[in-house]
């Protein structure tokens, strides 16, 4: 009975103003790798700390230090990228040499044979000779009455039977015959004659 008039209304609005206590939490330094407590004054506190300035000063000497060696090590491959290079085009400019000496050599004993088949042709650069020009040269056409290629490889394949034996014979000539059966049991299928 003692929240009957007065003292509800007293009560009601107690519960209004009245607000739970909330945590706010704690917020993590970085450079300092310390919890500080969550509001505006306890964090610029921190700041201004000497702790905290110095934690940051180290930290950004760290950075810089970090950027330097890999600044470091970005022109150290960029070198080893150009000595690798010139290396091999120093090989490749070999290379090139020695095979210009073995074509010049190699067109020495052409030209020499050449003397006896026909000309040499030559190049425009250079005037190196790629080769003899031969005077007759062959037609690869086919020409009439001769078999294709499709009918002397088929030629070969039933020239060139393996050794059977009886039973595959029989077993073959077996196969054959059911083949012929089939078929012939398809005919109608197919539509070659008309049953009425």
């Amino acid at each position: 009975m003692f929240l009957h008039g007065f003292g509800l209304i007293i009560f009601c609005f107690f519960l209004c103003i009245v607000q739970y206590w909330v945590s706010q939490g704690n917020k993590w330094c970085d450079f300092c790798k310390i919890y500080i407590a969550n509001n505006s004054a306890s964090i610029r506190t921190h700041e201004a700390g000497q702790r905290h300035k110095d934690n940051v000063a180290k930290r950004l000497n760290d950075i810089r230090k970090e950027n330097a060696s890999k600044e470091k090590e970005r022109q150290q491959a960029l070198k080893d990228m150009e000595r690798i290079e010139a290396q091999a085009r120093r090989s490749y400019q070999k290379d090139l040499a020695a095979q210009e000496r073995t074509t010049v050599s190699t067109a020495m004993t052409t030209a020499s044979d050449a003397k006896s088949e026909g000309s040499m042709v030559t190049s425009a650069k250079g005037g190196r000779p790629h080769g003899p020009l031969l005077k007759e040269t062959k037609l690869l056409m086919p020409i009439k009455g001769k078999a294709s290629s499709l009918q002397v490889g088929k030629r070969k394949r039933h020239e060139k039977q393996e050794l059977i034996s009886k039973e595959e014979a029989d077993a073959l000539k077996a196969r054959e015959a059911a083949k012929k059966r089939v078929q012939e049991r398809e005919k109608g299928l197919l539509g070659l004659y008309q049953s009425y």
